[in-house]
């Protein structure tokens, strides 16, 4: 409620115009799914963390746990005949069960935007650049744009000897940052302790991107180093700050190529990365993508903690009557006040003059427009800055010339 709910509907806004200007659709979808949408890559152990249940019809569903799954399903049932590749939007609350706690809610508000049909990895570079441009609207001085490669970490995997199936518990594990849940996966997967550890060195592998040269070649083949060579060379020739941290495999197992992660202060805020089989999986056809996730909730608790935007919904100016017989006088001025895009704010309680203007100072309005027997018979009112306390009068006309501005 209150300052918190403009916060929200703020950034909501601002994000659904930095959408808009790189050329994303809006799409919506419902806030219940088929469960087995998000078991089928997942497994049922995903399960745990959904609110789950059976209708009336016998059909088990969920309540959506994330956006771009429901989103690839519409693509897929609906959309993959539109010419590629294809950008879309979202917005919508999310649900998962997991323990409350700071910044992590069991409801929340989530936005994000896909780009489907094509494996360039300049619509990677299109994705990242959505998401750090959402930053600079927003209001953030600094970000931390850290940026990993879940293909890396596979083909290491592999290189080991590590089979698909035992791949996205471990994936699974590195994305926790837990060592000891890392070594517990890697041992269930018949790992040896030295090429554990040899394995935790790439996992843990973070810096520039100089730091790519020093993966053994026992584990990545220089060819495959090629695409996220160009992403990097992309964002550093557009002097995008960012760190190559593979230790980031995100914690759905649908992302096959290069992942970021976007944090403020320590609190992520975004994620996303490329998922190439995820459309297949969900029963459409072959079909390459990438995409990004935005916390509305945490961006907007964060952006209400740093005043770095202003979203206040404040009424600007208050139309006050001053006797019972200027009050359809004044309803007429708030109208046209209101009609020319000022937030009016009208004096309905029936207060003395002296706690109407109490009660537009407490609202934090900056102008009250005064309307009595005297003004009316004028064509005038009277304006009066709440600042400073001076007030003037003039014509209706010239009062919302001189307020426009300030909207």
């Amino acid at each position: 409620m209150g300052e918190e709910l403009n916060s929200i509907r703020g950034v909501t806004k601002t994000l659904a115009s930095v959408f808009q200007r790189f050329g994303y659709q809006e799409v919506e979808t419902p806030m219940f799914e088929h469960l087995d949408l998000f078991t089928r890559k997942s497994g049922s152990e995903v399960v745990k963390q959904l609110y789950a249940f059976r209708d009336k019809s016998g059909r088990d569903l969920a309540l959506r746990p994330e956006l771009t799954a429901p989103v690839i399903r519409l693509y897929a049932q609906h959309l993959k005949s539109a010419p590629k590749p294809l950008k879309l939007c979202y917005f919508g609350h999310c649900f998962r069960y997991e323990e409350p706690q700071a910044f992590r809610w069991r409801q929340f508000y989530q936005a994000g935007a896909e780009v489907i049909g094509s494996s360039n990895p300049a619509c990677d570079v299109e994705v990242i650049l959505t998401a750090t441009e959402a930053m600079r609207e927003l209001g953030f001085s600094s970000w931390d744009l850290r940026i990993g490669n879940v293909d890396i970490l596979r083909r290491a995997l592999r290189a080991s000897g590590v089979q698909e199936r035992d791949q996205d518990p471990i994936l699974r594990a590195v994305d926790s940052k837990d060592e000891e849940r890392i070594d517990r996966e890697l041992k269930r997967a018949g790992m040896s302790s030295d090429r554990a550890q040899e394995l935790k060195k790439v996992f843990s592998t973070k810096g520039t991107p100089d730091v790519l040269e020093e993966l053994p070649s026992t584990f990545v083949d220089r060819s495959s180093l090629q695409d996220f060579a160009r992403i990097l060379n992309f964002l550093r020739s557009l002097k995008i700050p960012f760190s190559v941290d593979l230790s980031i495999a995100r914690g759905l197992d649908y992302y096959t190529g290069v992942v970021f992660e976007i944090y403020v202060r320590g609190v992520q805020v975004a994620g996303g990365g490329r998922y190439d089989t995820l459309v297949e999986t969900l029963g459409g056809p072959p079909t390459p993508a990438t995409g990004v996730g935005f916390g509305v909730d945490r961006l907007a608790k964060l952006v209400l903690e740093s005043k770095s935007l202003s979203f206040s919904t404040e009424p600007k100016v208050m139309v006050i009557p001053v006797t019972g017989e200027d009050v359809p006088e004044a309803f007429r001025i708030a109208l046209d006040f209101r009609r020319q895009g000022i937030s009016t704010e009208l004096e309905l309680a029936d207060r003395k003059l002296a706690k109407s203007l109490a009660h537009a100072n407490a609202l934090g309005v900056s102008y009250v427009v005064l309307i009595g027997p005297a003004e009316r018979a004028a064509g005038r009112v009277v304006l009066r800055d709440m600042k400073s306390g001076k007030q003037e009068q003039m014509g209706v006309e010239k009062a919302i010339k001189k307020l426009k501005p300030i909207t």
